[in-house]
């Protein structure tokens, strides 16, 4: 009733003229070749795919190493570091997007006023949405070190301890055992990160229009579905968001693909490295259930 219905409805909209009042009318494909018509559409198909891989390529590692150094005790003050990264999660997106354009403001900008600088951050397209990326990488961090730091807690340590008796170091540990191990956790990071990014709104608005709507040259698909709705025109906003969603799909596929052909699936890899390293599983070994690794 509250899901299904309203898709279906909104998918029979996407196929009509409807200003928000009064009867619709049939168009056929109308509202999808207008948007396809539309130049800014393009562009921000390929903002919101830039926003999604710039910001993915840092974030991901960078939250993947942090869990790393902190759950291998490298780093001291855990406990301080660890609510430190996750605060921006609990923090008001809006807020958060208001207090960036403040720092990065041309004239009074808190950067500009610390590097002695006068660059045009949020107002030359270029540099402004690489500002975007920055805030999604600095808001995402603190999410992303929590999911693989639980997930590092899954990884068997008599494994881990089978490789370093074979004399793996560190970074050959990191790569050749735990990331193996850690493939579905990352490969859950990717999709979510996916999704969230396609449906990107709030950030580039805020930060780069204060109110209103971004220019087309830095704001994201939702862009057209948002003004569409505010315009009246209900039927392309609909199929605006149908667009959207279909982008979602390509993009998750792209990334279920992606994994299947650099490894397939993490149990496999899971059997291979004990295979390897002869370790058993978890609770095989001693009582205590870490295990000796086999000669």
């Amino acid at each position: 009733m509250f899901s299904i219905w309203p898709d279906i409805d909104s998918l029979i909209l996407s196929f009509e003229q409807y200003a928000g009042f009064g009867p619709t009318r049939p168009v056929g494909l109308a509202n999808y070749r207008a948007l396809f018509d539309y130049s800014a559409f393009w562009t921000e198909v390929g903002n919101t795919l830039f926003y999604w891989v710039a910001h993915a390529v840092i974030v991901i590692p960078l939250a993947f190493i942090t869990a790393l150094l902190l759950r291998s005790k490298l780093i001291r003050g855990s406990k301080f570091w660890k609510p430190l990264l996750f605060l921006p999660q609990v923090m008001s997106v809006v807020a958060v997007s208001l207090v960036w354009q403040t720092m990065f403001s041309t004239q009074y900008g808190v950067v500009n006023s610390v590097f002695g600088t006068h660059v045009a951050w949020l107002t030359d397209y270029d540099v402004a949405r690489w500002i975007v990326v920055l805030l999604l990488v600095w808001q995402g961090l603190g999410f992303w070190f929590v999911v693989f730091l639980a997930g590092l807690t899954a990884v068997d340590p008599a494994i881990i301890e089978a490789a370093i008796v074979d004399g793996a170091g560190a970074v050959r540990r990191t790569f050749s055992v735990i990331v193996p191990l850690m493939r579905r956790v990352l490969l859950f990071a990717v999709i979510i990160d996916a999704i969230g990014s396609v449906s990107l709104y709030t950030q580039p608005n805020v930060l780069l229009a204060g109110s209103g709507m971004a220019n087309p040259s830095v704001s994201t698909l939702s862009n057209l579905e948002v003004g569409n709705l505010e315009s009246g025109v209900f039927g392309q906003s609909a199929a605006a968001g149908w667009l959207l969603f279909v982008l979602t799909i390509v993009v998750t596929a792209v990334v279920f693909g992606g994994n299947w052909l650099l490894g397939g699936r993490s149990s496999e890899g899971n059997r291979v490295i004990r295979r390897k390293t002869g370790a058993p599983r978890v609770g095989e070994g001693s009582a205590g259930g870490a295990g000796r690794a086999r000669p």
